[in-house]
């Protein structure tokens, strides 16, 4: 005999969509077999499938399912949805089970699979890179997928052309330099989990190819690699894409005077951990294996500090502007082997040749340190370019006792240039003293006194400069680099 399913089930189906949309239960369950309980039918329900786009996972104090669509859109690959919104998107889909009475009765899919003991469940997440794609801690939801393509020898002739934008578009020409972007990459690839603490810069005109680099560098494992274009993606509180990240490519998206930026760039770049924030969802501390490539056109891009160990910066030739063949050849050589000839070589590169954590000295380097002193000091470096004391003087003294000078002249000189430049905050006279003594090594301070004929006596202090080489030279340690003087 017949036994009619539930009344409210039959409802929501109907309700929901067409047959040929989701399956829905019939109005009886299935017959009684002649040598057994009746067999229940699945409605295209398929646990192994199930498992394979989803998962339950504990993130922070909440319960989640993961999502997982390789082939989906780039931002769809992988999701966090909450249990509710994965219950809502199966409520139209049904299947059958044998209940505890051995009866046939109707659920969800999303139902069925929340309660199988074969549900494929983790107790958190991680990310854990790895170029052998280990499996990382037990237990736990591994978000690294690996490479995008095989490794395949094919030596540089197979992406001649991204090999001579790197070596003559980047790097000017230079072998040593070469080296260094080359093995920023391959460190990237080969010990993805290791940090070095340094960051690249690209500096370049529009269409020089310096996004191109990280583009192409990026495809070798396009899951985990982010170009974002608006600083929010780099400095905002919902950062989920940061949890998967090992190269951010920020194109235009953060400026040198950004004081905001500046403080979460520096973690991204040196920090072991990082906080991560998805909507709704508690945060979790995460390791950091992001790598970090600023791309831009503007003259100050980094905040490079006199000593500045994380910046390796390059200015990109404008030598192939315009020039649409030179991308487009390298375009077609990557797509017909190159991406794996040049994820082989990075592969295959010797690490301990090249010394990453020291950064190469460039002129684009030493720029964006200029640009990045603060007042006092970038005032003295441009009397140290101009090669006098004060806008007033001439040419600096030779000889000593002439090198002196007013203590509140010289500060004054200061004042002037601030004004003009529109600095808010100025430096009172003690302070100013004080870091004009950091940035003159064995600067030294002496009272004076003037008598007039009239008998009135003025003390003043004065400072007892060294000579310009001397000067320029101890600048040059400050600063951390060779200085070309005018």
């Amino acid at each position: 005999m017949a036994i009619v399913t539930d009344q409210r089930t039959r409802r929501i189906a109907e309700r929901i969509g067409s047959a040929e949309e989701a399956p829905r239960p019939s109005v009886q369950d299935s017959e009684p077999s002649a040598t057994g309980p009746p067999e229940p039918r699945t409605f295209g329900y398929d646990g192994e499938e199930m498992n394979r786009v989803w998962a339950f996972v504990l993130l922070g104090a909440k319960d989640v399912v993961f999502f997982e669509r390789p082939r989906a859109k780039f931002e769809d690959k992988k999701r966090f949805l909450s249990v509710g919104a994965f219950e809502r998107w199966h409520a139209n889909r049904f299947t059958e089970i044998i209940d505890a009475d051995g009866k046939v009765k109707c659920i969800t899919w999303a139902k069925r699979w929340l309660t199988s003991r074969e549900r494929r469940s983790y107790e958190g997440i991680e990310f854990f890179p790895d170029v052998n794609n280990a499996p990382g801690s037990e237990g736990y939801l591994n978000l690294w997928s690996g490479f995008s393509v095989r490794p395949r020898n094919g030596g540089v002739r197979s992406y001649k052309t991204f090999y001579d934008h790197l070596l003559t578009n980047v790097c000017g020409g230079n072998e040593e330099h070469f080296r260094w972007v080359f093995g920023f990459f391959a460190h990237m690839v080969q010990r993805p989990r290791e940090r070095i603490g340094v960051a690249l810069v690209l500096r370049g005109a529009e269409g020089a190819g310096k996004t191109k680099v990280g583009e192409v560098i990026g495809s070798l494992f396009s899951d985990h690699y982010f170009l974002v274009d608006d600083a929010r993606y780099v400095t905002g509180n919902f950062n989920a894409h940061m949890a998967t990240c090992l190269l951010l490519q920020a194109d235009e998206a953060v400026w040198a005077g950004d004081k905001a930026a500046e403080s979460r760039i520096k973690g991204l770049i040196t920090s072991p951990f990082q906080q991560i924030e998805h909507k709704g969802i508690d945060p979790i501390r995460l390791p950091n294996y992001v790598r970090l490539l600023l791309t831009s056109n503007e003259t100050w891009v980094v905040p490079a500090g006199h000593g500045a160990r994380r910046w390796g910066v390059f200015d990109v030739d404008k030598r192939c502007v315009g020039n649409y063949d030179y991308f487009r050849e390298m375009d077609v050589e990557l797509d017909r082997g190159g991406r794996e000839a040049l994820l082989a070589d990075l592969l295959a590169f010797d690490l301990s040749s090249v010394d990453l954590r020291t950064i190469p000295k460039t002129a684009a380097l030493l720029e964006q340190k200029v640009m990045s002193l603060p007042p006092i000091d970038s005032w003295w470096y441009g009397r140290l370019q101009s090669g006098s004391i004060t806008r007033d003087w001439g040419a600096w003294p030779e000889k000593k006792p002439k090198r002196e000078i007013e203590a509140s002249q010289l500060y004054g000189d200061y004042i002037a240039v601030a004004d003009r430049i529109g600095v808010r905050r100025k430096s009172e006279e003690t302070a100013f003293g004080m870091r004009l003594k950091k940035l003159v090594p064995g600067l030294s301070k002496a009272l004076r006194q003037y008598t007039d004929d009239a008998g009135n006596c003025r003390r003043y202090y004065v400072y007892e400069l060294p000579s310009l080489e001397e000067a320029r030279e101890y600048f040059v340690e400050v600063i951390g680099q060779p200085i070309e003087w005018d």
